[in-house]
């Protein structure tokens, strides 16, 4: 049942793609449209797209189009507008006029005779509305973008992508539920429990990804594999090998027993001559006791006198630095009153300036603004009583501003003289401090302690050249050398044998390596196994969701199907391999859409259309290029408006119903 209905009554294009002006009224079930190739028969069809959604019949916007009228060396008129208007019939509403402008934007001053940019204006039964979102929106809510390019082009469906395709079908027919197709075989229920609330596509999407992550660690493996064997070392006899570590092992330790022998008698040597580097070191840190004491008694007095010296340096830098300041800021204060002393003496003369105004009476104050005439005696005085208490107010209301700015600066100037007493004060006392300190300092300098000469003390104390004379007797008896032991033979037979224990080692350390190389050979092996499976198991859940989608599918198109009456709908393809994809190939009375002729596919695109209005609810004009290839026209539910190529060298349109007997009737557009 048809629940809205749209007609294309009339369409105006003005200076659109070359068309000056052109006025076309249309039958509202169909029209007839003839010309030669180039006379602007697809210039209709652009013009209504673009008045609605600001693109033309191949779907590009204004932007990549030439909208504009050429002159005769291709280059755009300018200083022109571009429009179209289209009115409707819309069931439910009436008749709609909608108007899209596209103009020039020109510069103005400096920028005159400049075309800066362009602009679109939108109008809705001759009214101008803001913006382009309230345009595209009432149009949508005649008839959506999408859907009007699939009712009123025969050949847009079938050229959308396979996947468009499929859902708008799947739209019109009402989806079948996957539990019911699930009923048909067990391992569909499996599949949905698999699924759990994801899509049949993306879940496919989720299987091949994990397929391809499988297949490339399965690839992956058996270089692996080869890695590990390259870098596994060639096996030996390690029994052999054991036993000769072994033997090399004993005769070391004999080595080590000979050489522990010998070594007990250095360590004996070395035991004494520590003990005698020992009592040295006590007794040099004795000697050296001694004579830190020796200098700290003798420097004591004077050390003490010299840092009383330092401490009232500073005191007398500090004092000095504090009477500085205070100067700083008294001369500061000094500058702040002679300030103020300047202000008051300024505020003086202005009060004496102001107490001496008098009124001063503009000529002609006395004057009647309207009549031009003196005013009366009474009025006069009156005035000028007026005049003098409004000029005595003023007068007082400054002489009192004057006087309270004059008080508070002789507070301010007040308070910077008291500031400047304490500080005076204070500098006194500073300066009183640091004569004070001058004569403390000036008495420890000439009554400083004379240093004594602490290296004479030091030389002549009896502990410290007893401690010398002791050292000295130890000196010597460190110097007496003990005989030499000999172990270089045995040294060089334990380092020859610990070289040859030591590539014995590494050699048998092969094995571990040959152990561990075996074993992650066979854990690669084992893995490659598991992965086999696991794309042997994704491989049927991908099988048995194709065949699920493929049930489905056959089961939609039983529905989808018996809405046409020539096209047909098939969901898979068979592959060159043998597999099947999913996809949506029309058909029309069995030959693949392809390949039947022009006049097949308008008939076709027309069957799909009348399926289209009836799923959903609406008609719109149908524009059918090329209709002289076609004799006769599936019958429709819509307005058509046919653009047909002949001999007129404009267009013309067709205003009479033909019978067999009669000559067409054209009329010139």
């Amino acid at each position: 049942m048809i629940m809205n209905e749209v007609i294309l009554k009339r369409l105006i294009l003005t200076n659109f793609k070359g068309v000056r002006n052109l006025d076309v009224s249309f039958n509202e079930k169909e029209t007839k449209i003839f010309g030669e190739n180039g006379t602007g028969k697809t210039t209709i069809l652009d013009g209504f797209i673009w008045c609605l959604f600001g693109k033309d019949s191949t779907d590009r916007s204004d932007t990549n189009f030439n909208i504009k009228t050429l002159d005769k060396d291709g280059k755009p008129i300018l200083k022109l507008d571009h429009e179209v208007t289209a009115v409707l019939l819309v069931s439910g509403r009436g008749e709609v006029t909608l108007k899209r402008c596209y103009r020039e934007k020109w510069g103005v001053g400096t920028n005159a005779g400049k075309l800066l940019s362009h602009f679109t204006e939108y109008y809705l039964n001759d009214v101008k509305l803001g913006t382009k979102k309230e345009y595209d929106a009432e149009v949508s809510s005649i008839i959506p973008e999408d859907i009007f390019r699939m009712l009123t082009n025969p050949l847009y469906f079938p050229s959308l992508a396979a996947e468009k395709q499929k859902a708008m079908l799947l739209d019109m027919a009402g989806d079948v539920s996957d539990q019911d197709i699930a009923s048909l075989k067990p391992e569909y229920l499996e599949l949905l429990s698999m699924i759990s609330g994801r899509s049949l596509a993306q879940f496919k999407k989720e299987i091949s990804a994990k397929k391809a992550a499988v297949k490339d660690e399965i690839s992956g493996i058996p270089g692996r594999i080869d890695e590990v064997n390259r870098a596994m070392p060639e096996a030996e006899d390690w029994k052999a090998l054991e036993k000769e570590l072994g033997e090399k092992q004993g005769k070391l330790q004999e080595i080590d027993n000979q050489l522990l022998d010998k070594s007990k008698t250095v360590q004996a040597d070395y035991e004494r001559k520590s003990g005698i580097q020992k009592q040295i070191g006590n007794k040099r840190l004795e000697r050296s006791q001694i004579e830190n004491r020796i200098q700290n008694e003798a420097n004591e007095a004077n050390n003490k006198a010299r840092a009383a010296i330092r401490d009232l340096d500073y005191k007398i830098q500090s004092t000095t630095t504090d009477i500085s300041n205070h100067n700083s800021q008294v001369q500061s204060i000094n500058n702040q009153i002679a300030t103020i002393d300047n202000e008051l003496s300024a505020l003086r003369g202005k009060y004496k300036e102001i107490n001496a105004e008098q009124l001063n009476i503009p000529e002609g104050e006395f004057i009647c603004p309207t009549c031009k005439r003196p005013l009366d005696v009474a009025d006069i005085e009156a005035k000028q009583n007026e005049l003098q208490a409004n000029f005595n107010q003023r007068k007082s209301e400054r002489l009192q501003a004057n006087q309270k700015e004059g008080k508070g600066k002789v507070a301010r100037k007040e308070e910077l003289q008291k500031q400047k007493d304490t500080l005076l004060s204070k500098i006194t006392d500073l300066e009183n401090q640091l004569s004070t300190l001058k004569g403390q300092k000036q008495y420890q300098e000439e009554n400083l302690p004379a240093a004594q000469d602490a290296n004479t003390l030091v030389k002549a104390d009896e502990n410290w050249i007893k401690l010398g004379n002791e050292i000295t007797d130890l000196e010597n008896q460190l110097n007496v050398e003990s005989a030499p032991v000999e172990d270089s033979e045995l040294k060089e037979g334990k380092r020859l044998l610990s070289q040859n224990i030591d590539d014995l080692k590494k050699r048998l350390a092969k094995r571990d390596t040959i152990e561990k190389s075996n074993k992650r050979i066979n854990e690669l092996e084992d893995i490659r196994a598991k992965n086999n499976q696991a794309l042997s198991d994704l491989e049927r859940i991908e099988f048995i969701a194709t065949d699920f989608q493929k049930a489905k599918d056959n089961e939609l198109m039983n529905r989808i199907n018996g809405m046409f009456q020539l096209v047909s709908f098939n969901f898979v393809s068979e592959q060159l391999n043998g597999n099947e994809k999913i996809t949506c190939v029309c058909t029309v009375n069995g030959t693949p859409y392809p390949d039947v002729n022009n006049a097949g596919k308008i008939n076709a695109g027309l069957d799909i259309i009348n399926a289209i209005c009836k799923s959903k609810g609406i008609v719109a004009p149908i524009f059918i290029d090329n209709r002289e290839s076609v004799n006769d026209l599936l019958p429709t539910l819509s307005q058509v408006i046919n653009l047909s190529v002949s001999k007129h060298k404009s267009l013309v349109m067709q205003t009479n119903t033909l019978f067999a007997d009669e000559a067409p009737d054209f009329q010139q557009l």
